[in-house]
């Protein structure tokens, strides 16, 4: 991924109104209020937050904290207000250190009977007070911050610690009686967010323990994780740190605005994320995080739940996989870094670019998705003419790919497999063949039809839409083949063999065979063998009707004069399958006249 592009996101965040809300260390409390609503104890019940004020009176070189007035907060817009610090020394740091500001605790017992602490606040687990030498020592989270903390030099921050420090084991008693509680520190009607330069100084602290000076440069290398693979996981990085890349300060809070965005997919895929950067001379800083922010409507309100992340309307005609790319203010000129990212399982994961494309231009996005809607409104009329009465085709390139190359478990790793090799050529209008899905597709039918799910007149039509994308369609080049003459010579055969026919003398003919077909038609001579079986029976039954007949002598004209041409048993299966479930009364009809005659 281009750094440079991260690191300007970043920047369009720090100049917006407010820009703390989108640091990467503050934390909106509404969230995780949110998230313990789902959980329960172990007796069942669920968690409930209960919200508090706590004045802060100024006295010039202290602070006093008025918990005589302490008082519950009710109004919902208030709630809705309140931001903690996350506080961190790297990414990575697991501890859970409290510095300053708004406090967020929950500790309950589970069903399994363990204990679950929450929020941006610890005091047991591994940070249980542990007693050495007859001495109590602590380790609740203020104390865990203690060492960071004698290294501020912030009046604000130095006033808040000391009078948190004296009233520690009174809060502490506090929040234990509580089982979910946020307190907010009122400092004459603002927030400690809101106070003059107490944000940058922080980032100042934490600019500071994430770096390595050099010697005779103003650029420095992290030291510790931040941004994915930068720092301390970085092969090579230790001894050899001065091959990574050097940085400003400035670019390294910057990037604290930058990662949580630079590493929010646009779209899911299973466990793949799809991230999207833009960048361009023309981007102001509200149209970058109006596109970063795309699934909220304000920080302040309730988040939106996107079910699969495509941010894509059922009646928009936008495919799902270019929605977030083109459905935004920005110009065609704007150009995105595309990044395939694998997601981490749990939030405190590390994600990991698979692939990554640059500078793709929107432009380009825009007539490579108008080839593809256009593709998909023949084929939906195609659909449409075979079944008329039916509703709702709506052929999106992620779903057709699932559909062809979804699998019964859970993380569908042939289909993510090959999104990951097709989408980025889809992308960049490379995607000129694809080999796989024909195989893919047959192999689908077959496994349905042994399944009794006979759906290959609904899928066919995923595959033609997938066909139809590719630059390189060769379905037209698969039908003029003799292999699927051959195949749709077979079908027709075979059809007196259908399921769904009221007088199919064999009913497992269907699930044995015709699911199977592959094996039974691997090569030439082994279909040729396939086909003198089939007429055995069709003989046997009594049902080698005219235009079935003419079917296997077509059939045998075709072998004979099979010439130079190389057997491709996925044509035969397609031709077979195309023949077998097409309706043959229009031919029935036909035949049944002209006897008449």
């Amino acid at each position: 991924m281009s750094l440079d592009t991260v690191i300007k996101i970043g920047q369009f965040y720090r100049k917006t109104k407010k820009a703390w809300k989108y640091h990467d260390q503050i934390n909106w409390a509404i969230n995780d209020v949110k998230a313990l609503e789902k959980k329960k104890d172990k007796e069942g019940n669920t968690i409930t937050t209960t919200f508090y004020e706590v004045n802060v009176v100024d006295d010039g070189d202290r602070f006093s904290f008025d918990f005589d007035s302490m008082s519950r907060i009710i109004d919902e817009d208030k709630i809705k207000s309140i931001y903690y610090l996350n506080f961190k020394t790297s990414k990575k740091d697991s501890s859970k250190r409290y510095l300053l500001g708004d406090l967020v605790y929950s500790c309950y017992e589970d069903k399994k009977g363990m204990l679950v602490e929450g929020g941006n606040y610890r005091m047991y687990g591994t940070w249980a007070d542990k007693e050495k030498n007859g001495i109590v020592e602590k380790k609740s989270s203020f104390w865990l911050s203690e060492d960071a903390a004698s290294r501020m030099d912030n009046p604000f921050i130095q006033k808040f610690r000391s009078e948190f420090r004296r009233k520690a084991e009174y809060i502490e008693q506090f929040l234990k009686n509580q089982t979910s509680v946020v307190l907010h520190f009122n400092f004459e009607g603002k927030s400690w967010q809101d106070m003059d330069g107490i944000v940058d100084n922080i980032d100042v602290i934490l600019t500071e323990s994430l770096v390595k000076r050099l010697p005779d440069t103003d650029k420095v290398m992290l030291d510790k994780y931040l941004y994915k693979t930068l720092g301390g996981v970085t092969p090579g990085f230790g001894e050899t740190g001065y091959k990574n890349r050097l940085f400003t300060r400035d670019d390294i809070i910057s990037l604290m605005y930058a990662g949580n965005a630079a590493e929010k997919p646009l779209m899911r895929i299973g466990g793949i994320g799809i991230i999207a950067l833009p960048h361009s001379e023309q981007l102001t800083s509200d149209m970058v995080v109006c596109f970063f922010e795309r699934d909220k409507n304000t920080l302040e309100q309730e988040d939106k739940q996107e079910a699969d992340m495509t941010f894509v309307d059922e009646e928009d005609s936008c495919d799902s996989s270019f929605g977030g790319l083109l459905r935004n203010d920005f110009d065609d000129s704007v150009k995105f870094d595309i990044i395939f990212t694998n997601v981490p399982a749990s939030p405190a994961g590390v994600f990991s670019d698979l692939i990554e494309f640059s500078d793709v231009q929107k432009s380009l996005l825009r007539r490579v998705h108008k080839r593809i809607v256009e593709c998909r409104l023949e084929v939906e009329e195609m659909a449409y003419a075979e079944f008329p009465n039916a509703k709702g085709f709506k052929y999106h390139i992620r779903n057709s790919f699932q559909n062809l190359l979804g699998d019964v478990t859970k993380d569908k790793k042939k289909f993510q497999s090959h999104i990951l090799k097709a989408l980025p050529q889809i992308y960049t209008d490379t995607y000129y063949e694809d080999p796989i899905l024909l195989p893919a597709f047959l192999e689908k039918v077959e496994y349905n039809i042994r399944n009794d799910n006979t759906n290959f007149n609904l899928l066919k039509y995923d595959f033609y839409f997938l066909m139809k994308i590719q630059k390189k369609n060769t379905l037209m080049t698969i039908k003029d083949s003799k292999s699927y003459a051959l195949g749709k010579q077979l079908g027709i055969m075979a059809q007196q063999f259908a399921s769904w026919k009221k007088d199919c003398p064999i009913k497992s003919f269907e699930k044995s065979y015709v699911g199977n077909l592959s094996r039974r038609t691997a090569s030439l001579d082994e279909l040729v063998k396939f086909a003198a079986f089939l007429n055995e029976k069709l003989v046997m039954h009594g049902l080698t009707k005219k235009w079935v007949k003419e079917a296997y002598m077509e059939f045998a004209d075709i072998v004979k004069d099979f010439g130079g041409e190389k057997y491709s048993k996925y044509n035969c299966s397609l031709g077979f399958f195309e023949s077998y479930y097409d309706s043959r009364k229009p031919i029935e009809e036909k035949e049944e006249i002209t006897d008449a005659n």
